[in-house]
């Protein structure tokens, strides 16, 4: 048996202090970048996940967060600084950062409205609670929560990648809106038309929200199906939006080049509903958004009834895209 000498053993921890004087400090102050998804969508695409995926996240200050599009509608990252109002993307903070851009609460960070496959970072230089929303959907919301370089963090990459793949599954394959319209037990029939005093009903857009710890998600189905309808002449066809945040438009012939407004030849009928007559298939007409009423919150006015209906009257026969 060999015995340790005294002074090899002094030699030894100080090496191994002198390693961990180097090398732990700089561990606890390394700058990660983390992932996040923004949105998501069904193959067809007629399913948008409305949602940061997932929509909150635990990271060390100075660390950094990409998100990237998985969707075909668009959304932003945004970050608004205390008591900034909300305003849509085209107002913004105003005007757009630039990936990479850092946040600390005192400026405010946003994205132009990204498409599927493009991506923001953000970095985050100081410990703090921070609200995330998108520009484009009002109710879409999050949190990030930046801890000190010395906390120990709840969670990995690998359990926020399981909780966005999870969030998108149950928000995409939620079935369970079956109440609309009377005896209609799929939401293939829910979505079709049905002929009610010489007035058709479609449906031109079905959603539900879902809340979190951190905010809300949404599903929203943007699709009209059933694309074919058969009418009297004479006949009017109503659109109704149920979605509880997203906003559609029905548009016939020309686009239009701002969607939010109605085209002049639409007039309001007294249940507040908007309505306009086409005479030929070569007549255009549009909607405007129809949306329900933003929700109400204290010591906030109160929202005037939203527009949710769309009525056409057609007067000639002939087929109408």
């Amino acid at each position: 048996m060999k015995c340790f000498k005294w002074n090899q053993f002094l030699a030894a921890c100080g090496l191994i202090f002198a390693l961990g004087f180097f090398v732990l400090p700089e561990r606890a102050l390394a700058q990660e970048t983390w992932h996040a998804t923004l949105g998501s969508q069904s193959k067809d695409m007629g399913r948008q996940a409305i949602a940061f995926l997932p929509n909150e996240i635990w990271i060390h200050e100075r660390d950094s967060i990409t998100w990237t599009s998985a969707s075909g509608d668009i959304h932003t990252v945004t970050f608004l600084t205390t008591n900034q109002p909300y305003a849509d993307f085209t107002v913004g903070c105003p005007g757009f950062s630039s990936s990479g851009a850092s946040f600390d609460g005192s400026t405010c960070v946003t994205t132009p409205p990204l498409i599927k496959g493009d991506s923001f970072t953000v970095a985050f230089p100081a410990p703090e609670n921070y609200k995330l929303v998108c520009l484009v959907h009002s109710h879409m919301s999050g949190v990030i929560h930046v801890l000190k370089a010395s906390a120990i963090l709840p969670h990995d990459q690998a359990f926020y990648d399981r909780e966005a793949a999870d969030q998108q599954r149950d928000l995409l394959t939620d079935t369970d809106r079956k109440r609309e319209p009377e005896n209609h037990h799929d939401l293939a029939d829910a979505l079709g038309a049905r002929v009610l005093s010489h007035r058709d009903n479609v449906i031109a857009g079905i959603g539900e929200m879902n809340a979190t710890p951190a905010g809300f998600q949404s599903l929203s189905v943007v699709r009209f199906l059933k694309g074919t309808i058969e009418i009297h002449a004479g006949d009017t066809v109503e659109w109704s939006n149920l979605d509880p945040a997203l906003p559609h438009t029905i548009t016939f012939g020309e686009d239009p080049l701002n969607p939010v407004p109605p085209s002049a030849n639409v007039s309001v009928d007294a249940d507040g509903a908007l309505h306009a007559t086409l005479t030929s298939p070569a007549d255009s007409v549009t909607s405007g958004l129809i949306v329900a009423a933003a929700q109400d919150q204290l010591f906030v006015p109160d929202s005037p009834p939203g527009v949710t209906r769309f009525r056409i009257t057609f007067t000639q026969s002939g087929t109408y895209p």
